[in-house]
């Protein structure tokens, strides 16, 4: 009875151990985020959740904050020489965000990350009318 205890034990302690942690940092998703979107968006915080791993390519889901530091601009309507544009992100206004991120690497090679699914968190708070 000890013995399968004891084999247990050491089982268990081993399989722990060799998880290894091959979460990639903040500053290394923060670089690649802003190569990824050409600078044009910069994240701000970031947490991740593993969700699946194959080998050294991992996914995981990211949630956080982002912003830009450039006021964006959609177009709304074509005249004829024209385009009437409408200002949609406002220059350094953090957005919350939710996403997937492809992570291929571990710390010894490095990463190579990709953000995609990006998904703006809205504020679900409702008024009350009382």
């Amino acid at each position: 009875m000890n013995g399968k205890f004891l084999c247990g034990l050491l089982v268990s302690l081993l399989i722990s151990g060799c998880g290894d942690d091959n979460t990639p940092t903040e500053k290394v998703l923060k670089e690649q985020f802003s190569n990824q979107f050409h600078g044009r968006l910069i994240l701000d915080s970031i947490d991740i959740k593993e969700t699946s791993v194959d080998g050294n390519k991992r996914t995981y889901a990211a949630d956080g904050l982002l912003s830009t530091g450039y006021d964006l601009y959609t177009p709304v309507a074509s005249l004829t020489d024209y385009i009437v544009v409408q200002k949609s992100w406002d220059k350094g206004k953090d957005i919350k965000f939710s996403a997937t991120l492809n992570s291929l690497g571990n710390k010894d090679t490095g990463w190579e990350n990709n953000i995609f699914f990006i998904t703006n968190v809205r504020n679900t708070k409702r008024q009350s009318n009382s």
